[in-house]
């Protein structure tokens, strides 16, 4: 019983801050909430913040094991990928609104390089970063597009796609997944010799070789109108994101 209590604190609370946000909501409106008294509430959490803590660590460290568990022996950096979009939206569905309070509280993503929540966001960023790493060293990823740039702009897609999808992620994940997936890596996928890529500050730079043995083209590589197509959904995606910065002051 009292773990079911529990659980529905933390799903009330995390509805609640994902709407709210935490200085916005208090302990009173998350016991309104469960249809329980204030002072019950505390025989669970010690406080608000324990509450949102809870919350984020138990989705980044249910999310690392997930990463984990879907590691697979001799797949390509595109299923891992594949994988931990899926991965993602699974864990976005079972934790719901906990991916909104780490993208909307600074308090929670701005903590020290040693807290418990910074050391796990980095252990999850690392599979997305060693994925990436390994397809552009097989040559089946571009030579030509930052990796590091690249890693940024997929990961925070994800997480902005469950933002933007939250009320059907469970009904669409798949079909999020699918398009999310060939917008990125179809664009990002080796097409054959890279081209220089022009710059304002002087002329067209050469990028870093490719790999020695780069992927044959596929039948369903992008062509330019695709990849201008990637290019402007990056900007979009960059737009949202430099929003999403401005709301959290």
């Amino acid at each position: 019983m009292a773990s079911t209590r529990r659980q529905d604190i933390l799903f009330h609370a995390a509805k609640l801050f994902s709407r709210r946000g935490v200085a916005g909501t208090t302990v009173r409106d998350i016991a309104d909430d469960v249809g329980i008294l204030s002072g019950s509430l505390y025989h669970h959490f010690a406080s608000k913040d324990a509450i949102v803590f809870e919350i984020v660590t138990t989705f980044v460290d249910d999310l690392n094991a997930r990463y984990e568990a879907a590691l697979v022996p001799g797949e390509t950096a595109r299923q891992r990928l594949d994988r931990m979009v899926a991965v993602s939206f699974e864990a976005a569905t079972d934790h719901p609104f906990a991916t909104e309070i780490y993208q909307n509280e600074s308090s929670v993503s701005a903590q020290p390089d040693g807290s418990r929540i910074a050391v796990a966001v980095r252990r999850a960023n690392g599979y997305w970063a060693d994925a990436i790493a390994r397809g552009v060293a097989a040559g089946e990823f571009r030579a030509d597009v930052n990796p590091d740039h690249f890693h940024r702009m997929l990961r925070e897609s994800v997480w902005l796609t469950v933002r933007f999808h939250r009320a059907s992620l469970e009904h669409d994940a798949e079909r999020l997944r699918h398009d999310l997936v060939a917008v990125f890596l179809d664009g990002f996928g080796a097409q054959g010799p890279a081209r220089p890529v022009s710059t304002a500050a002087g002329p067209a730079r050469q990028p870093a070789p490719a790999a020695e043995h780069s992927a044959p083209l596929s039948p369903n590589a992008v062509d330019s109108s695709a990849f201008n197509d990637l290019q402007r959904n990056v900007r979009e995606l960059e737009e949202a994101v430099r929003e999403l910065r401005g709301s959290r002051g």
